[in-house]
């Protein structure tokens, strides 16, 4: 454009210059043609001047818009970037304007379920007070299960420790039951005789044994000290107790229903004291003949209380008048 502006003053200037040429030539001859030749010219150099002022002044009005040019293409260029930048907030916009009516609309369900829960759990607040007193319950339920599992378990140890008492009774009890299976055979073979004679009855039971000496082998009729045949036998019996462990002799006199005879009445008045008296003497042979453990006996008198056949006849009231020694095992 500058080369364009150029060109044309030039051509301008240089058709100015040819126009006075031309006048020049045909008003020599003249002077006013002359004056007005020069008076042209003078004009004519005037706007040369004036023109190559304007050029100047162009050409520095060129240079501004070059240097606007490059500008304005800067500007063009960033305007590009600007509006590339633009599309891309645009589009960004768009997709965020999406996701806000989503967010929207995702808000608005959220709300209408927050309602509907509020409403329900206005509706089920009796539910749910009822299921706090049940939990409280409960919990005071748990906290009596612990308790009773507590006891429970030092329940359990109790008899634990129980059992093992228990076990041990039990070994004990069983150590006594051979003892007295040994005892109940060995009374059995030393005492033959006096059984084939019908003078001493033994029977074994589950846990004890039992000795049963009819009177007149031990005493006299009416009398309560031990005779000598007696002697030897409670000697057989109480070498043969002196082994068993762990015992419990009881000695229990009996009697018949006959009266004692007065001239015994002074010592026994009645059958108890007899049937106690008798019971006593074998426990003191025992222990100072045969020093069993006195801790270990028992006297006891029945009278005729307990009787094992009819006191009507003769043979039965023998039958009565008798000496039971029991031996049984010794309770913890």
């Amino acid at each position: 454009m500058r080369n364009i502006i150029i060109i044309i003053l030039s051509v301008a200037l240089a058709a100015a210059i040819i126009s006075g040429l031309i006048l020049y030539q045909r008003h020599l001859d003249t002077k006013e043609s002359l004056l007005i030749s020069k008076k042209s010219l003078s004009e004519l150099n005037e706007k040369v001047t004036q023109l190559n002022k304007e050029t100047s002044a162009l050409q520095d009005q060129i240079d501004k818009n070059a240097k606007k040019l490059i500008e304005l293409k800067s500007a063009k260029e960033h305007i590009a970037k600007l509006e590339n930048e633009i599309n891309l907030k645009d589009q960004r916009l768009s997709e965020f304007k999406e996701k806000i009516h989503t967010l929207e609309r995702n808000l608005e369900e959220e709300k209408n379920a927050n309602e509907a829960l509020k409403s329900e759990l206005s509706s089920n607040d009796s539910i749910i007070k009822d299921l706090q007193e049940r939990l409280q319950g409960s919990q005071t339920h748990i906290r009596y299960l612990e308790e009773e599992v507590a006891k429970v378990h030092s329940e359990i140890q109790e008899l634990q420790g129980q059992l093992k008492d228990i076990k041990e009774q039990k070994s004990l009890a069983e150590i006594k039951k051979v003892q007295l299976k040994a005892t109940y055979e060995k009374l059995i073979a030393d005492l033959k005789k006096e059984m084939e004679n019908q003078e001493i009855t033994i029977k074994n039971f589950k846990d004890k044994i039992s000795l049963t000496f009819v009177d007149r082998i031990l005493f006299e009729f009416g009398r309560a000290t031990i005779t000598p045949k007696g002697e030897k036998i409670l000697k057989k019996v109480g070498e043969i107790l002196k082994n068993v462990q762990g015992k419990k002799i009881r000695i229990v006199g009996h009697t018949d229903n006959i009266p004692i005879m007065p001239e015994y009445r002074y010592k026994f008045p009645t059958n108890w004291e007899l049937s106690g008296a008798r019971s006593s003497a074998v426990i003191r042979y025992f222990q100072k003949k045969i020093h069993l453990d006195p801790r270990n006996l028992e006297a006891v008198g029945r009278s005729f209380y307990e009787p094992i056949a009819s006191n009507e006849t003769s043979q039965g009231r023998a039958q009565n008048r008798r000496v039971e020694i029991i031996i049984s095992p010794k309770l913890r």
